[in-house]
């Protein structure tokens, strides 16, 4: 949840900008938007009771609106300064009598009060404090704040206004308590402004909760805290130690740190065990146990595909009939001459008519059978899809599922209707013509005259190189189609841009040459491109005498019989783009994206181990600690063991869970950024600081804490 201390809703003084100005509607709906879920309207020198309880109503469910004002300061005769006034809204009736009061009718521009008098009206309202300073003018300088201070009835009630995240950072960094807000000119901006605004990890729920997180009052922490899902976990982690670690861990983010050798490792071993016998399938993640080129497979030695993947018609029966394909004899002139230079004299033979009938073309009804046989195959299928598939029953009416089966029933009797009459004439044909040939043979055994030829066989000469020349097209055809490249998202790069793993993918086209591509199929190159060859040149001699020599040729391509399909003629090339541009990611990157990879998988639970390991601070910032914040607001099980403080800080942990070695002993404490304490889990050691452990332990400790100004009160 966001939180704003800073809001301007009225162009209060001459110098304030129009667009400061915003009505209740627009409001509403810009609120509705964002992430803010606590907001404190605090205009120059002014407040506006109606516009407050307007404004607070209409976003009633979504968000909270603290009254408040920003006063002009003004001390002994110093310059101006701006102090921002928050007020317990259960007061803010009686926060509009004293702003009255002490406005008195006076103008904004020119109004100042004192720091005692700010007080003495205010703070009995309950009340916090947040003073402009250093670099956020017009702002009050030490010697105001102490005066501010000693006024006040509690001091922790004093926070210091920064202009951003960073140099809020900076001063919590040096021990004081700071925050920011948007102050805000434009509300059109607001939404996008509304993202850089500071987190409150905790869920704060009122104004009371929020001045108690900064006194950090222990049990209201541990109250918000337990609103968070947490499992009570007993562990064995280390083999040659019978320690047993009783650890919380948070549906959150749970930060495992420590020195080097203190066990993180195997605490997080043990918890992917725990989870595993639970029935939750769980590894480890270690940056440097894989790199991309192996988890891409970038050398291709596990990728494969079929070029039907495509759309691409594998060819595999036409490749088969070219294998295996015999040329079809033509009847010569010799058989008709021999049959005709004998002189028929058998009685018998010369009254048997059937002798001189010519046979019939089985092709054609044989062609009619095989097409209405599957027609009618496809009915019975559908027929059967409609009788068993229940779900249909969900969707479509039974009646009009009674309709469409009476309907497909009456085509599939009208379908082998058809069937029978082409069984029919398929086999009237085929028995005619083996009367024919069984009447001519019988007839030449007898008569001793040479058969009369059935037929010429020019027709199935014909025929054959029909379908040679047909299937060497359609294989030459398919080759000849190009595919695109097979895409996939890796992940980013930062400000580089954003890396894929790209497949480009050829059928062999008979000229095709380039080192960097390999085959898909276990074929070599070189049958590849013969195979290819061979088949132009069969489609080159259809006509020609010499076309069984090609065909002749293409079987005696060394290891033929590994070409079956056009899938075996498949060569690929992998390799990783970057913003279109071929790339080689470096050992830093490769980490960058697999930890990336590893956090946008979805997951209940995530065991990562020194993630930081070959990343720079700039993305760990940027995208991984943003990922880590992401999984938390989702209720995920973060488990990090780290020693970077920019993750174990800046991701503001529910849990921080300390492994030290101290003595000759391991300890194991717990604790979080908002006690700033960790306690031994078997109270066996003092209670220690979170804050100095934390910076003492972590690598670039004190530069990260400056991201702790998004946890306030710390």
């Amino acid at each position: 949840m966001k939180l704003d201390i800073h809001v301007h809703t009225r162009k209060i003084k001459s110098g304030d900008a129009p667009t400061r100005n915003i009505e209740t509607d627009k409001f509403i709906d810009i609120l509705k938007d964002t992430d803010v879920k606590i907001l404190a309207i605090t205009n120059h020198n002014h407040f506006d009771l109606v516009q407050y309880e307007e404004f607070r109503d209409g976003v009633c469910t979504t968000c909270q609106i603290w009254p408040g004002i920003e006063l002009d300061i003004q001390e002994s005769g110093k310059k101006r300064a701006h102090l921002i006034v928050i007020c317990n809204p259960k007061n803010h009736v009686e926060f509009n009598v004293k702003v009255n009061e002490i406005l008195a009718s006076k103008n904004p521009d020119t109004f100042t009060t004192t720091l005692q008098e700010t007080v003495e009206k205010f703070d009995s309202l309950d009340c916090i404090y947040i003073a402009h300073y250093f670099v956020k003018k017009p702002d009050l300088d030490d010697e105001e704040l102490q005066i501010l201070t000693d006024l006040v009835s509690n001091p922790k009630r004093i926070l210091k206004e920064s202009t951003n995240s960073i140099s809020a950072g900076i001063y919590i960094s040096h021990g004081h308590n700071s925050i920011y807000g948007s102050d805000v000119h434009n509300w059109d901006d607001y939404i996008e402004i509304a993202k850089t605004l500071p987190d409150l990890r905790l869920p704060v729920e009122s104004f009371e909760q929020f001045c108690l997180l900064l006194e950090k009052d222990e049990a209201t922490i541990n109250t918000l805290l337990n609103k968070k899902v947490k499992e009570n976990i007993e562990i064995t982690p280390f083999k040659n130690l019978a320690e047993i670690v009783r650890l919380d861990i948070y549906n959150d983010i749970n930060i495992l740190f420590g020195s080097k050798g203190t066990g993180k490792t195997d605490i997080l071993e043990a918890l992917s065990k725990y989870y595993n016998a639970k029935g939750h399938k769980t590894t480890v993640y270690k940056s440097n146990d894989y790199h991309l080129n192996d988890i891409f497979d970038i050398n291709g030695n596990t990728f494969n595909c079929e070029v039907s993947d495509f759309g691409i018609d594998k060819c595999e029966d036409v490749i088969k009939f070219l294998k295996e394909v015999s040329e079809e004899e033509v009847t010569s002139m010799n058989k008709y001459m021999l049959h005709f230079s004998v002189q028929e004299t058998n009685k018998i033979s010369q009254k048997l008519k059937i002798k001189n009938i010519n046979q019939e073309d089985e092709t054609l009804t044989q062609r009619s059978l095989t097409e209405i046989t599957n027609i009618l195959s496809e009915f019975k299928a559908f027929r059967n899809y409609a009788h068993e598939t229940d779900e249909l029953k969900e969707y479509i009416q039974d009646s009009l599922i009674v309709e469409l089966i009476e309907v497909i029933e009456k085509i599939i009797n009208q379908l082998k209707t058809e069937t029978e009459i082409k069984i029919i004439e398929n086999k009237s044909i085929y028995l005619l013509n083996s009367i024919i040939s069984t009447f001519l043979a019988e007839i030449s055994k007898k008569t001793g005259q040479p058969p009369k030829p059935t037929k010429t066989g020019f027709a199935e000469y014909s025929r054959n190189r029909m379908k040679i020349e047909r299937s060497a097209k359609k294989i030459i055809e398919n080759i000849k189609i190009q595919i695109d490249p097979i895409e996939e998202y890796v992940g980013s790069l930062g400000e580089k841009g954003q890396l894929h793993c790209k497949t480009n993918l050829i059928i062999q086209n008979g000229t095709f040459t380039d080192g960097d591509f390999s085959p898909v199929k276990n074929v070599n190159k070189t049958p590849q491109k013969y195979f290819v060859n061979a088949v132009i040149s069969i489609s080159k001699h259809i006509h020609s005498s010499e076309l069984f020599l090609k065909i002749s040729e293409l079987n005696d391509i060394d290891r033929i019989e590994t070409i079956n399909s056009l899938s075996d003629l498949l060569q690929k090339q992998k390799h990783f783009t970057l913003n279109g541009n071929y790339y080689s990611p470096s050992n830093g990157e490769s980490s960058m994206i697999l930890l990336h990879m590893e956090l946008t998988e979805d997951r209940d639970i995530y065991l990562i181990d020194e993630p930081e390991k070959s990343l720079g601070n700039d993305y760990i910032n940027d995208v991984i600690v943003p990922l880590l914040k992401e999984k938390a607001f989702l209720c995920k099980k973060v488990i990090i063991a780290t020693h970077d403080a920019n993750i174990a800080v800046r991701t503001l942990p529910y849990n921080s869970i300390y492994r030290l070695h101290k003595q000759g002993q391991h300890f194991t404490l717990t604790g979080n950024p908002f006690s700033n304490s960790l306690k031994c889990i078997y109270n066996s050691m003092p209670e220690l600081n979170w804050k100095e452990i934390s910076m003492k332990t972590l690598e670039g400790g004190k530069e990260a804490f400056g991201e702790r100004g998004k946890i306030y009160g710390n």
